[in-house]
């Protein structure tokens, strides 16, 4: 069964924030360019997402990668986690069913649509990572 555009949008950015997470990033500082230009690079090389079609597309028709990241903000539909821009910060929280905020990628990935393992969004956060994070 194939995933409606809204599903797909919604698991890649639950997928991306769980990813960032088990990379120890809880927090971006928001800077739209960069964050654009690091996720673009890193879903092209991402090896899962033809499960995603929809995201690809809204890429490819100009949508920044800042908005498909962090699109499931704390009105929208996930089970697992939420960004929220706190004053020039991107910070992901976790949502309620994850008591104390303590994760668990495992179950967290098994609960975002796409059959997605958690070591498939952790590739596409260090990816994403390694583009945005300045060199030392």
């Amino acid at each position: 069964m194939s995933l409606s555009a809204t599903r797909q949008r919604n698991a890649v950015s639950d997928g991306v924030a769980l990813g960032l997470l088990m990379c120890d990033q809880g927090a971006l500082p928001y800077d739209k360019v960069r964050i654009d230009l690091s996720f673009t690079g890193a879903w092209r090389g991402w090896e899962y997402k033809a499960r995603f079609p929809q995201v690809t597309t809204d890429l490819s028709k100009g949508l920044d990668g800042i908005w498909a990241m962090t699109r499931v903000d704390e009105r929208k539909r996930s089970f697992n986690l939420y960004w929220q821009n706190d004053g020039g910060e991107w910070v992901i929280y976790p949502r309620g069913v994850w008591s104390e905020g303590q994760v668990d990628a495992e179950q967290a990935a098994d609960s975002i649509d796409g059959d997605i393992p958690a070591d498939g969004w952790r590739k596409l956060a260090a990816a994403f990572l390694e583009r945005f994070l300045p060199i030392a």
